[in-house]
């Protein structure tokens, strides 16, 4: 990344920070999710920045079919909430299903999304009354030009909201997506987020411009956020807390089945909380194929940002990032 760039990148930060504090306005997000495990880490991980760190303030989730069908999402919401000590964030419903053709949910989780675990949790509080289309539209308009949604999961609630209120996206300070794959031989398949609403996505990317709109594809986490399993076991899920004893549970299916742990969700959370992780931005003519053999495939065409549609977080600090979960994960110790 060159020295203008990473400049430009911790002057932005620093501004930020120096805004909030003059002002006395944090900046407002949502986290629009699928609610597997790596879900649950990303919204615990948010919760835990805002606690300690004084971050931006999580104001809802949104849910959508996905890793589990959306009636087990919106419960496990419910459950990563309770947990997390933030029952005050609302809950709004949305997708239970894509705008065209709905893939088939996987287990990768377990078939409640959350290690089938069998815990049940008192006192939870049920979803908020509005959907989620509406609710990101009317949060859009009460915090216009300080609300940032962040999706890590399907993208068929924005893409709804941008088709249902072309002006939508305009009053976003930005949209972070955790999502598609830049693609080479070596990522050759379609991205799981992607897949699971192509038209979405469509939707999503031909409406986006490079200031508004950050993807964080799962190939560059597959680079740089990509830790052993045994890391992840024995180092960052030994940290003896509620919040890790639970999910611990919630991945306690899917980290057997890989060698190594590599989580987009709280990726592209952290990137949004700390952007000074992230290592180099490359602009991008974005795409995905919507029929064929390739259905569901991103593509990226490099280019200058005058011709781009969005912001690829391309490559993350590897190691600075491993310390940043263990030192936000070790805070309630």
């Amino acid at each position: 990344m060159s020295v203008k760039l990473s400049y430009t990148l911790f002057s932005i930060l620093i501004l930020s920070r120096y805004c909030e504090c003059m002002t006395g306005i944090k900046r407002k997000f949502v986290i629009d999710n699928d609610a597997g495990g790596d879900d649950a880490m990303a919204i615990f991980l948010a919760a835990l920045f805002e606690k300690y760190h004084a971050g931006p303030q999580l104001i809802g989730v949104t849910t959508s079919n996905g890793n589990t069908n959306e009636d087990n999402v919106s419960y496990n919401n419910q459950r990563i909430l309770k947990v997390a000590k933030r029952q005050d964030v609302p809950i709004y419903r949305g997708s239970k299903s894509s705008l065209v053709k709905t893939p088939e949910i996987t287990d990768y989780f377990g078939k409640d999304g959350l290690g089938d675990s069998g815990d049940v949790y008192p006192d939870l509080v049920p979803p908020h009354t509005e959907n989620a289309v509406n609710a990101l539209i009317q949060l859009s308009k009460t915090h216009e030009g300080n609300l940032t949604i962040i999706t890590i999961g399907a993208l068929t609630n924005l893409a709804l909201a941008i088709k249902t209120d072309p002006a939508f996206l305009g009053r976003l300070a930005h949209v972070y997506i955790g999502a598609g794959h830049i693609h080479t031989e070596e990522y050759p398949t379609a991205e799981f987020n992607a897949h699971m609403d192509v038209e979405a996505y469509h939707v999503v990317t031909e409406n986006a411009n490079p200031e508004k709109v950050t993807i964080f594809p799962f190939s560059q986490v597959q680079k740089y956020c990509n830790f052993s399993r045994e890391w992840r076991i024995n180092v960052l899920g030994a940290i003896n807390t509620e919040i890790i004893r639970a999910q611990n549970k919630y991945e306690r299916i899917s980290l057997p089945r890989e060698d190594r742990w590599q989580a987009l969700d709280p990726a592209t959370v952290a990137l949004f909380l700390r952007p000074d992780l992230v290592q180099e931005y490359k602009y991008s003519k974005n795409s995905i194929a919507l029929c064929g053999e390739n259905r569901g495939i991103t593509s990226n065409s490099f280019v200058d940002k005058e011709d781009a549609n969005v912001r690829i977080a391309y490559s993350v600090k590897t190691e600075e990032y491993r310390q940043f979960l263990l030192d936000l994960f070790s805070n309630d110790a």
